[in-house]
């Protein structure tokens, strides 16, 4: 009696332990390898960590089911709570509901992982049921004591991962071939454990070498699948390293050339935060989501900056003068966007191709034209006019409306606002005017976080001049 008592509990605490690391394996699979960011605080105030009670909670009802109904209902919660966590770690909720499909993917690299280390040496070694178990024990501590290790000597990398998640995202073949390899091993896996429940002796064995055969495969698939993964998020930390060290070259190049007119480097960095709002509430609200691509946005953050790069070929005694434009300066004034092209173009010619020199080229050439095709140097209009241009032109027009410069004073943030509802639909595009109105609040923080002396509203109010823009 007391030894089928053992037996009893052995098994309970085999299942336990086998649908443990299950769990853990895949949520370190949707972490790490589908790059699935955790569940965050709704505010910094919040005491409780929503991953932290997610996870407990799965966990807790994963075990409760597995000792009350079995293995298999425990495998069908942990699918169940892997579906929930992708559908609440997705911020798009038209994606929600396709998103939540990705727990198959994850079971099968997960599964196509764990089960040859399972099935192999049981198969190998025709152990029986009592001898499976403690076998599986042993596999599922000495993986236990791996990931215990990982969890205290990976704090430095998870560390470094954590902040690459903010721009490390799959690229389309990397995510197709996670879902083509995930679900396949979802069938290896299914079909493997078919083959254990062959009862006739002539199949039996062609049935577990033909395990062995597709264990093998699948785990060979599946270790080559990770590390795949892995190297890419390696390389996209370098790649990171090298864009970020350009970007603040960018910057700092920036801020010469805006510095030549006696403003100070808050007007390009409160420019491109302007820009990465609206294009996030544009596409928040379904508009332009073909060419809103994740890719786009960063790149018009990065190129933000350079729209007003032609100003290096304009004179001092044309950029610094205090009042009106006369129409020859003017016109000198208004080649800062060719000029801003050429140079560019040069640029690219000398550096290679990058995306986001694709995007600040129109930018600089094209932040003022005029939605009523009244502006320059084209003199284009409505959608002939590239999007990443015309949301720079309200970030741009906004931001000197507010700001004080040798030729104007400042006005008042509402009076900016009033401006660009106002020339909606003839200086700037209707629906990013929405937008940048829509936002009115996180555009008031980002004017406030880049704040410099220049601004003031209390600052005399000069007649705003075209021909001083």
């Amino acid at each position: 009696m007391i030894f089928t008592d053992v037996m009893y509990m052995q098994t309970h605490i085999y299942e336990c332990a086998k649908l443990t690391l299950d769990f853990i394996t895949m949520m370190m699979i949707s972490r790490y390898i589908f790059l699935i960011p955790p569940m965050k605080k709704s505010s910094p105030e919040q005491f409780v960590n929503p991953q932290f009670v997610f996870i407990a909670v799965s966990y807790l009802i994963i075990t409760a089911l597995c000792l009350l109904e079995g293995t298999v209902a425990g495998s069908v919660m942990i699918g169940i709570c892997m579906a929930v966590y992708c559908y609440l770690t997705e911020k798009h909720q038209k994606r929600k509901i396709l998103k939540t499909l990705q727990f198959i993917p994850i079971a099968g690299i997960c599964y196509g992982f764990l089960m040859p280390m399972e099935t192999l040496p049981v198969t190998v070694l025709h152990l029986n049921q009592s001898a499976v178990e403690l076998y599986s024990m042993g596999l599922y501590l000495v993986l236990g004591a791996l990931l215990i290790y990982f969890v205290f000597s990976g704090r430095d990398w998870r560390k470094n991962f954590r902040k690459e998640m903010h721009y490390r995202r799959l690229e389309k073949w990397e995510r197709a071939l996670l879902y083509v390899i995930g679900i396949l091993m979802y069938g290896f896996v299914a079909a493997v454990y078919s083959y254990y429940n062959i009862n006739e002796d002539n199949f039996r064995e062609i049935a577990l070498l033909e395990s062995i055969m597709v264990s093998m495969i699948g785990f060979a698939v599946t270790l080559t699948v990770i590390i795949l993964i892995l190297v890419g998020n390696r390389n996209a930390h370098i790649h990171r390293d090298l864009l970020e060290m350009q970007h603040n070259v960018i910057v700092t190049l920036a801020d010469i050339v805006e510095n030549r007119d006696e403003s100070t480097g808050g007007h390009i960095r409160r420019t491109a935060k302007y820009v990465q709002i609206i294009a996030e509430q544009l596409l928040e609200d379904g508009w332009y989501q073909s060419i809103l691509t994740d890719q786009y946005i960063k790149d018009m953050v990065v190129a933000a900056p350079l729209h007003d790069i032609g100003k290096i070929h304009v004179p001092d005694a044309i950029l610094k003068k205090q009042g009106k434009l006369t129409d020859e300066e003017y016109e000198i004034m208004k080649s800062h966007t060719t000029e801003g092209r050429k140079l560019l173009l040069h640029a690219e010619k000398s550096l290679g191709h990058f995306s986001y020199l694709d995007i600040a080229v129109e930018m600089a050439y094209g932040h003022h034209e005029w939605w009523n095709g009244k502006g320059y140097p084209q003199g284009i209009a409505e959608h002939n006019i590239p999007l990443c241009a015309r949301i720079m032109a309200v970030a741009d027009v906004f931001d000197a409306i507010v700001s004080q410069r040798c030729y104007k004073g400042s006005m008042t943030i509402e009076q900016a606002y009033e401006i660009i509802q106002k020339e909606k639909g003839t200086h700037f595009d209707p629906i990013v005017v929405s937008a940048f109105l829509k936002s009115r609040d996180k555009i008031s923080e980002a004017l406030k976080e880049f704040e410099d002396p220049l601004l003031s509203p209390k600052a005399e109010i000069i007649q705003h001049d075209k021909k001083t823009a």
